[in-house]
């Protein structure tokens, strides 16, 4: 069979790309991406530097933290570094979302802080010891 070391190994080696993507992507504490910078998930999250062209665009940011320090959201573009310390609270942007419609429609996405960043091989660690308990009590 394949060894723990073998498998981080194929992980290490087989998936560069994916392994850059995943040492800068970040997750709420409901598992959704705030920020990736996946090619592959474009206009998941938010931005890692706000966008003007997002007001432009429809776009409505609001923060609700008490470790907010940039003010009224109001006609103010957010991005992932302005959010990314966050403790506590919601990130939230409204648009116009085309992916069902032609016609579009309104929607919302809250993100809930703290933001953390999985960490794929330590997580195989825990999957690797829970089996390997688990395949011993057999």
């Amino acid at each position: 069979g394949l060894t723990l070391e073998e498998l981080l190994t194929i992980y290490r080696v087989q998936f560069p790309v994916m392994r850059q993507y995943e040492a800068d992507t970040w997750y709420d504490q409901n598992g959704r991406i705030i920020f990736t910078p996946s090619k592959g998930l474009v206009g998941v999250g938010l931005p890692r530097t706000a966008r003007k062209a997002d007001l432009k665009n429809g776009f409505v940011f609001n923060v609700d933290s008490p470790d907010w320090t940039g003010g009224d959201c109001t006609d103010q573009a957010i991005g992932w570094d302005d959010v990314k310390h966050l403790q506590t609270g919601t990130v939230s942007v409204t648009f116009d979302d085309y992916t069902r419609s032609d016609e579009g429609e309104r929607r919302t996405v809250i993100w809930q802080a703290p933001f953390i960043k999985p960490d794929r091989e330590d997580d195989y660690k825990v999957a690797w010891a829970f089996f390997a308990q688990d395949k011993e009590s057999v």
